[in-house]
């Protein structure tokens, strides 16, 4: 049997933040009927669809790109969000090491 191989949109990390942040924050249906048509073009529509049920995170689908932004964080003084950025790089990918530069 071959192994399932992970889903890696074409969008940045930064994108899909936007995307997790809108669904978070939508209360109707027709929030959510926004956030995809301001979206969904834009980070793929397997994409929001993984976001919007809750299958995948950001971290999960970008975790380098994730873990670029968590040092980043860090850098800026705010180790508490790059903390919690990094438990959800390590949920999704337990497996994973960042690069050095990372």
């Amino acid at each position: 049997m071959a192994r399932e191989k992970s889903y890696t949109p074409v969008a940045s990390y930064d994108q899909l933040k936007q995307v997790e942040e809108a669904i978070d924050q939508a209360t109707t249906v027709e929030d959510i009927r926004e956030a995809t048509r301001q979206h969904g073009s834009k980070v793929g529509y397997k994409a929001f669809c993984y976001l919007l049920t809750g299958k995948m995170t950001p971290e999960g689908m970008k975790p380098e790109e994730a873990a670029a932004a968590a040092a980043a964080l860090q850098v800026d003084g705010k180790d508490g969000a790059a903390q919690e950025i990094y438990r959800r790089i390590l949920a999704e990918h337990p497996e994973f090491v960042p690069s050095p530069e990372q």
